[in-house]
């Protein structure tokens, strides 16, 4: 009867809450786990280590605990998910919706130290053969911190106490949604709290897409970055590298961010029209894990609860809900005033015309489409972009180089465009460079890719074109010759056509700078050093703190391989055009955020103005057989009309947002400036998820239309590139 009574009692108390009653009822039924000693939530502590692992990285004590199975890990680093199962003595222990400070503070000692923990838990082991998902399991163990994870290593067999099945779903684990408590300093220690837990991302969470969804090579899955609150823009866009604003927001951007790591078989749901930077996502559900330095959503049923909310441009705080009407913040570009000159750039992403007979270029080598169909496809989009941005120059960089001749990639695009103008007038040429300024007179650098550029000749009369070449580096390494490249620069200068003074001329300088990827010979020998002092760490604490340092220092920096090799370009660059009368523009992708080396020496930098930082440009450069020796006392002056609003004027998506592609104007130009604007239309976006929606009816894309001159035509701008294109308006 007392029983019976103390049953009716805790309903009672808990009828607001049926799900919380049918589990605390469950469990009454106990099953038991011989020696258990502790709980999940015991173990993983409030902090970023557990409690019982002291001075090593692995407990001194061997502990016993319960749970059930969330999540089975194959392969590297193999083992099991598991998470504590509700029980009225640890029922507060998983108030984690989650309570405050002063909450916690109020209850009793013996429930303080796990009110605010996680209640799951990673358990490593390779034998998994008798765990099955939703199988209540008791691992008896020792706890480790392993590269900031805590976890949980048997050290005896599993027990499997009841098999899961999808029929018991009332006894399965349900997701807790991810929420912050008053007493997290940072979004991390949000984040650690639910280690090793199911998790979803609720509303509440307020989840930003950073980076869309996109496929990682080198571990083959699929990713979508989010960031709590505001999207992550990459530090050397507003402070100098390796300074402490560079490190504060580097650290911010950390603190911020999820992986959200999707299983295999992705599908795209059908109701997702697009996903875009800035998107604020609910309804993803995983296992909450840490490895690598960041936090990661482990998800296997793919984005199928999923919603993206499309944030509207100008409102910062709204969001279009209706997924049927479906208005966005895709945005149609304005119709321009024809009175003024429009100057784009754009990174066509390897435009190559190898599968349409195109003639090879000097490294015969074909990094664009492979197939006809693929190479239409890329056509089409680029064709369309390039007609929407409707500019009077076009700067293009990743284009074929395969000459100027019919069958070449540049002339066949040129060919694509003029063919949807109907108007003659509005017509482009090309840009090309006389035959003494070729590699063996046939190619515009001695590349792959080069850079190009298309022009109205009813707005701009073209005087000359220069091609500035751009250093070479070469250094024997040990036994290998190590080189580094830049795109010459294309330089053609023009006068307006509707300028009174004839005699006012306009310099265009399109460029494309050596990539952060490969390395030049600095970040080579950076790398031997660094591998000679991991080599030598253990041999004493003075090389062990050498080796520590410079990791650190490498990783400070942020500005990738070949930033000395960019800078000796950027000043090679402004010494050149220094030479040319008139009015000048920079233009391209210069593989350089705002605040890196190569901006300042072509802006603003000043010796007594950043007298803590010091610019230096690398080694072993070349110049044709002139070997260069550079130093730079002072910036070149140019104007940079993107600097400002760093979240919006973004145009290339990493780890975090930021800009590598520029129109720089001489300050004679800077009053003219009326307009500039970057167009989101593929950093922004997900090419996956556009591309599996590239097969809809034409009734059912016809709602996303651009308007391209007199025409509309079906929105295949999207993702056309993985470079947004950008435009300036000059008066």
């Amino acid at each position: 009867m007392l029983a019976g009574l103390l049953r009716g009692v805790i309903i009672a108390i808990i009828g607001v809450n049926s799900v919380f009653a049918e589990t605390l009822l469950l469990n009454q039924q106990a099953v038991l786990c011989v020696g258990e000693n502790s709980s999940i939530s015991q173990l993983q502590g409030q902090g970023n280590r557990s409690p019982v692992v002291k001075s090593t990285n692995r407990s001194d004590k061997i502990f016993t605990v319960q749970g059930q199975v969330t999540r089975l890990k194959r392969g590297h680093e193999p083992g099991f998910f598991m998470q504590q199962i509700a029980t009225p003595e640890l029922m507060l222990d998983n108030i984690p919706e989650r309570v405050s400070t002063s909450t916690a503070e109020s209850m009793p000692a013996s429930i303080q130290q796990s009110a605010l923990a996680s209640t799951g838990i990673f358990v490593s082991t390779e034998i998994l053969a008798d765990i099955t998902l939703n199988s209540r399991v008791c691992v008896t163990g020792v706890v480790e911190e392993h590269y900031g994870l805590t976890r949980l290593r048997p050290t005896s067999h599993t027990k499997t106490m009841q098999t899961g099945s999808v029929k018991t779903v009332a006894s399965n684990i349900t997701p807790t949604d991810i929420i912050a408590a008053t007493a997290d300093a940072h979004f991390s220690d949000t984040l650690e709290r639910y280690e090793g837990m199911k998790v979803r991302v609720a509303g509440i969470t307020d989840m930003r897409v950073t980076k869309p969804l996109y496929y990682e090579r080198r571990w083959r899955r699929y990713n979508i970055i989010l960031s709590h609150q505001q999207i992550n823009i990459h530090p050397n866009t507003t402070a100098f590298p390796a300074s402490i604003a560079a490190d504060a927001l580097a650290l911010n951007n950390k603190q911020r961010r999820l992986y959200v790591q999707l299983g295999s078989g992705l599908s795209v749901p059908s109701n997702l029209d697009y996903m875009r930077v800035n998107d604020r996502v609910t309804g993803i559900v995983g296992v909450l894990t840490f490895s690598y330095g960041e936090f990661r959503l482990l998800v296997d049923n793919g984005l199928a609860q999923a919603r993206f909310l499309h944030h509207i441009d100008g409102h910062s705080d709204r969001y279009r809900h209706d997924k049927h009407l479906h208005n966005s913040d895709r945005q149609q570009l304005a119709v321009r005033d024809n009175n003024d000159l429009r100057i784009a750039s754009f990174n066509l992403l390897n435009y190559f015309n190898r599968a349409a007979g195109g003639v090879s270029n000097p490294l015969r080598q074909n990094r664009g489409a492979k197939t006809l169909s693929a190479l239409h496809k890329q056509e089409r989009q680029l064709r369309d972009t390039l007609l929407a941005l409707d500019a009077d120059f076009i700067g293009l960089m990743e284009v074929e180089n395969n000459g100027f001749g019919q069958n070449s990639a540049i002339v066949r695009l040129l060919g694509l465009v003029n063919q949807e103008i109907t108007d003659p007038s509005q017509h482009y040429a090309l840009v090309k460079p006389d035959k003494a300024d070729l590699h063996q007179g046939y190619y515009l650098g001695t590349g792959a890719i080069s850079v190009a550029g298309f022009y109205r000749p009813t707005k701009l009369k073209l005087v000359n074109t220069r091609v500035i070449q751009l250093p070479v580096q070469r250094r024997k390494l040990g036994n290998k010759l190590s080189k580094a490249y830049h795109r010459p620069a294309l330089t053609p200068t023009f006068i307006r056509m509707d300028s009174a003074d004839k005699n006012n001329k306009l310099t265009i300088s399109v460029n494309h700078f050596k990539s952060k990827g490969s390395k030049c010979v600095e970040d080579k020998r950076r790398a031997t050093l660094l591998k000679k002092l991991k080599n030598q760490r253990k041999n004493s604490p003075e090389l062990l703190r050498a080796w520590q340092k410079a990791k650190r220092t490498l990783a400070q920096d942020r500005q990738g391989h070949c930033a000395q090799f960019r800078t000796t370009a950027a000043s090679i660059l402004g010494q050149a055009l220094a030479t040319v009368p008139g009015s000048k523009i920079i233009l391209g992708d210069l593989n350089s955020y705002p605040k890196e080396d190569p901006l300042l020496v072509l802006t603003d930098y000043e010796p007594a103005r950043y007298s803590y930082y010091k610019i230096t440009h690398s080694e072993h450069n070349y110049v044709g057989k002139t070997l260069l020796s550079q130093h730079t006392d002072t910036g070149f002056g140019y104007y940079d009309p993107f600097d400002n609003q760093p979240d919006v004027n973004w145009t290339y998506s990493f780890k975090a947002l930021g800009r590598l592609d520029y129109i720089l104007l001489s300050p004679d130009l800077v009053s003219n400036l009326v307009k500039h604007k970057v167009w989101h239309i593929n950093a922004a976006e997900s090419d996956l998820v556009n591309h599996a929606k590239s097969l809809k009816s034409k009734r059912e894309l016809a709602k996303n239309d651009v308007n391209v001159g007199d025409k509309s035509h079906v929105s295949v701008v999207y993702s056309s590139s993985d470079h947004e294109p950008l435009f300036i308006d000059l008066k």
